[in-house]
């Protein structure tokens, strides 16, 4: 016998024999199958050339199932429950999950954004793990490639095709400076902030910031000396020294609140808001425990004054 291909094979006919076998009866079987006597007629005579066997003898109280017919049984049944498992929408229980989140975000997003949600996660999913990585502009490129199920950040520039993103929260400049500072009063004024030494956290290959755009605009230059590449860092240099710090308003004063030798300032000049935006690529776009993940992350942002 030649060798059959599942390619070759209507599967719908496996469907015709698992309800054969369970009513031993064509008619019963036409009736559950909401088809005619003659079509399932029909597709046990293809079964039988399918399996080169009778698959089923006659007797006086209906069908008789062969012994071929009897080994395929549970085969076929284990077989038919697991296509009903594939084609079944996924379901999330976050209670009984064991599964590893990964979250990436800049050290300023785990100081801010992880005391927001940390309490939720573990009384929603409290088997579950929750993973923090560190994030640079380069990485939304390699979504594709890591295991990162969200990233919280600012996108600078629009994201490829393939990755997904959602505003969060809207955000704008300030500047941190430590409270002594001698060259500031009540106010930064822009002959300060020009002729102070800056520190500038770098997060990626990005060399070229907002804040020296608009300056830029106005025919101004400031002096970075220092680079970094995280945020509580480069608080703590600003805090020991006379140096300047411009930053996302929600870490400024959240730095602020916790650290009292340090002062947040407006700019003197005006800058654009920017967004804070989940980030995830497409591939996890109907992951059901993704879409928890998300919605967990939403309703914090929604819920809090951050």
């Amino acid at each position: 016998m030649s060798e059959i291909r599942l390619s070759d094979v209507d599967l719908n006919l496996l469907y015709v024999l698992q309800v054969l076998i369970e009513e031993l009866n064509v008619t019963k079987a036409a009736t559950r199958l909401n088809v005619s006597q003659p079509a399932v007629s029909r597709s046990l005579s293809r079964l039988r050339d399918l399996f080169d066997d009778p698959l089923f003898t006659r007797t006086s109280h209906g069908l008789s199932a062969t012994a071929k017919t009897q080994n395929l049984a549970p085969l076929l049944s284990d077989m038919l429950k697991g296509l009903e498992n594939i084609i079944q929408p996924s379901e999330f229980d976050p209670q009984t999950s064991k599964r590893r989140f990964v979250l990436s975000t800049t050290d300023f997003g785990t100081l801010t954004v992880l005391p927001k949600i940390l309490d939720l996660f573990r009384q929603q999913a409290p088997d579950a793990i929750l993973d923090v990585k560190s994030w640079d502009e380069d990485r939304v490129l390699e979504l594709d490639q890591t295991n990162i199920d969200i990233a919280v950040a600012v996108l600078s520039k629009e994201p490829p095709p393939s990755i997904r993103a959602m505003r969060l929260k809207s955000d704008r400049l300030v500047c941190l400076a430590r409270k002594d500072h001698p060259n500031i009063q009540l106010e930064l004024t822009l002959d300060s902030y020009l002729k102070a030494d800056h520190v500038q956290v770098v997060l990626g290959r990005r060399e070229y910031f907002a804040v020296d755009r608009e300056l830029e605009k106005m025919g101004h230059k400031r002096h970075v000396s220092v680079h970094l590449p995280n945020f509580v860092p480069a608080a703590r240099v600003v805090m020991d020294s006379d140096l300047l710090l411009t930053v996302p308003k929600l870490f400024a004063e959240d730095m602020a609140s916790t650290v009292s030798e340090i002062a947040v300032y407006e700019l003197p000049f005006g800058t654009r808001e920017f967004d804070y935006s989940m980030i995830w690529h497409e591939r996890f776009q109907r992951d059901a425990a993704h879409v928890w993940f998300r919605g967990l992350l939403r309703q914090a942002f929604l819920d809090s004054s951050i």
